[in-house]
């Protein structure tokens, strides 16, 4: 599970007891942790903190620019892991990375009306 910390103190208090019940109901093999001083209680052994100092100064409106990064790495390294090719997910060339040609539409220009 990735579980991407808020830099609001209210929301983040939610979220620690999000974790904390993971860890109590055993959900989850492990879990990545995203954000700023994440609490050692909240890290299990197995699971990672990746910690990303200056988070909280660029708050919860910045942080989705981290995050997807730290998914798309995640996804990344997954396919790999997989023996699947991130870059040519189809093996018939049906779906790729690169968009095809494609043909550009223009709006239509409005005559002006006469009165």
């Amino acid at each position: 599970m990735v579980c991407f910390l808020s830099s609001d103190l209210t929301v983040r208090a939610y979220e620690y007891d999000l974790i904390r019940e993971l860890r109590q109901k055993n959900l989850g093999k492990m879990k990545i942790i995203v954000g700023e001083n994440i609490p050692a209680e909240l890290v299990c052994d197995q699971d990672v903190a990746l910690e990303c100092p200056g988070l909280a100064d660029i708050g919860d409106d910045g942080a989705p620019l981290v995050d997807v990064v730290v998914a798309q790495l995640l996804a990344f390294f997954r396919c790999l892991r997989e023996g699947l090719r991130p870059d040519s997910p189809s093996e018939g060339g049906i779906i790729n990375r690169v968009v095809q040609s494609f043909t550009l539409h223009f709006p239509a220009h409005k005559k002006k009306r006469q009165q």
